[in-house]
């Protein structure tokens, strides 16, 4: 931790979870670092703070806020978003963009961290002038924090759901490609078409709303991955009202995935395997909430 009485330049930004948010940080950061010894670690410090925006946009909750902090020895950049969640490194897919982003930012920066917050996390990192020296993670502290978070969060009718029989590495693998997709279009800048806008705005408010079911799912399927299992069967449990969710969100992803084969993105467009499996298990997710 900075001691905030050397702090010789500071900046704070409120993001919204939409296209752009990365690309404001990162220009916040040059801002602040323009003329200062930390200018020579600018690259570092432009892809560990995108990925940090990037994880709050794709995974967290609103408000999120970043703060930066220059000291005569060490950067600080902080991002802090209303969701409990731990980030966490990726099991489906080692070669998947979003999978890796925990993996850069702990080789960009010399140290960071998670700490709980009363309404939510703060996700951090150090760039040191003289080298990283090792932090102790209070972990009761934070799984207190996650479990009062979670225990009081209100139930509405719920629904289990199961999806049996499912080939584990083709859901791995559309998974990942949906994650491929989502960080696009969330560290887009302000200067895209207005329909590739449009369509990154729908895709990540669907995908918002699914972020605690996809999370649940992708855990089960990593489980699955590391057993070597070749079917899984999937449990589920979500909020019956959500059934128009899972719509919004298996129609939005097509969309972007229309984007990606008219070439007006840089993800690779989904092989028809990979979308006809994501089609399928969301088509029967949605039958069991309907029954």
């Amino acid at each position: 931790m900075i001691d905030r009485t050397d702090v010789v330049a500071e900046r704070e930004l409120a993001l919204r979870a939409v296209p752009g948010a990365a690309p404001q940080a990162r220009a916040a950061l040059r801002a602040l670092l323009r003329g200062t010894p930390f200018a020579a670690r600018l690259d570092d410090g432009e892809l560990a703070v995108s990925e940090l925006v990037t994880n709050a946009v794709l995974h967290g909750r609103e408000p999120i806020t970043v703060r930066l902090f220059v000291t005569h020895d060490c950067l600080r950049v902080e991002v802090h978003d209303g969701s409990p969640l731990s980030p966490s490194f990726s099991m489906l897919d080692p070669t998947a963009v979003t999978g890796r982003g925990l993996m850069l930012i702990s080789a960009a920066s010399d140290r960071w961290g998670v700490e709980p917050e009363s309404h939510g996390k703060q996700v951090w990192f150090e760039i040191l002038q003289n080298g990283p020296q090792e932090v102790e993670a209070d972990v009761d502290a934070l799984l207190a924090a996650w479990g009062d978070d979670l225990a009081g969060d209100p139930a509405l009718e719920q629904v289990r759901v199961v999806l049996t029989d499912l080939d584990t590495a083709l859901v791995a693998r559309a998974e990942a490609h949906v994650e491929g997709l989502l960080r696009e279009l969330s560290t887009l800048g302000d200067d895209v078409p207005d329909d590739i806008a449009r369509v990154a705005r729908s895709v990540l408010q669907a995908a918002a709303g699914m972020d605690a079911v996809r999370a649940d799912l992708k855990h089960q399927l990593a489980v699955a991955v590391s057993a070597g299992r070749p079917l899984v069967d999937l449990t589920l449990t979500i909020q019956r009202d959500d059934a128009e969710l899972v719509r919004d969100f298996s129609h939005a992803v097509d969309e972007a995935d229309r984007l990606s084969r008219a070439g007006q993105l840089l993800t690779t467009p989904a092989l028809s395997e990979l979308s006809e499996a994501r089609q399928s298990y969301l088509r029967r997710l949605l039958a069991q909430l309907q029954s």
